[in-house]
């Protein structure tokens, strides 16, 4: 997908600022909504919690990722 190419500054900057503007609402929940049931797009049932626990994982992921990557970088170009 050519991510070399992308700006990561810019999709950094997008990150942070979606999360800052996520963090109050998700901080202001009360335990029912994170209880409540969706189906997500395969068909599966998730409480809203389940779910976003799902995504921060994938998110941890990509993190995990990013300092291995970083990390092999620095080994190869000291």
């Amino acid at each position: 997908m050519n991510y070399d190419q992308l700006d990561r500054e810019q999709y950094l900057l997008l990150f942070k600022m979606l999360l800052s503007s996520m963090l109050p609402i998700l901080h202001n929940l009360k335990a029912e909504q994170l209880e409540r049931v969706g189906v997500y797009a395969d068909a599966l049932r998730f409480t809203f919690k389940e779910l976003l626990e799902l995504r921060v994982e994938h998110i941890q992921g990509h993190i995990g990722q990013i300092e291995r990557v970083k990390k092999a970088f620095r080994e190869k170009h000291g």
